[in-house]
C-alpha cells in the first residue's frame, strides 16, 4: 500500500508484538539522509499503537526525497500513521484470503 511519501508492506507474523524493516537506497541521499528518515520512521512508530502482530516493510517513494530536508516530523509522522492505520483495516478485512508473503518476495 503506498501514499504520497511512503511504500508499505504489511505481512502477518506470529509473534506477539510488531516489528518494522525501514529500507532507503542510496537513491534517496546520502548517509546521514537515509539515517534521519530511518530515525523519523523509528520514531514515529514508537509513539504508535498498533494491536497487530505483523511486520512492517517502510520504504521511502522518489516525491518524498524532494522535500524530506524541510519535512517536519510532525508532518511525516502523521502521513505514516494514517498509512499504517489505513492498512492495518485493509490487512483485517482481507485476512485469510491470500498470503502477502508474496509481496516480499520470501519463498
Amino acid at each position: 500500500m503506498t501514499n504520497e511519501w511512503f511504500v508499505c508492506k504489511f505481512v502477518e507474523n506470529s509473534r506477539e508484538h510488531v516489528r518494522i524493516g525501514v529500507v532507503a537506497s542510496k537513491k534517496f541521499g546520502k548517509a546521514h539522509v537515509r539515517n534521519r528518515f530511518k530515525r523519523y520512521v523509528r520514531e514515529s512508530f514508537r509513539k504508535m499503537v498498533i494491536d497487530k502482530s505483523a511486520d512492517i516493510l517502510i520504504l521511502p517513494r522518489k516525491e518524498l526525497k524532494v522535500g524530506f530536508d524541510h519535512l517536519r516530523f510532525e508532518t511525516f509522522s502523521k502521513s505514516l500513521g494514517s498509512l499504517v492505520e489505513e492498512m492495518a483495516a485493509r490487512f483485517e478485512k482481507d485476512k485469510g484470503t491470500a498470503p502477502l508473503k508474496e509481496n516480499l518476495g520470501e519463498n
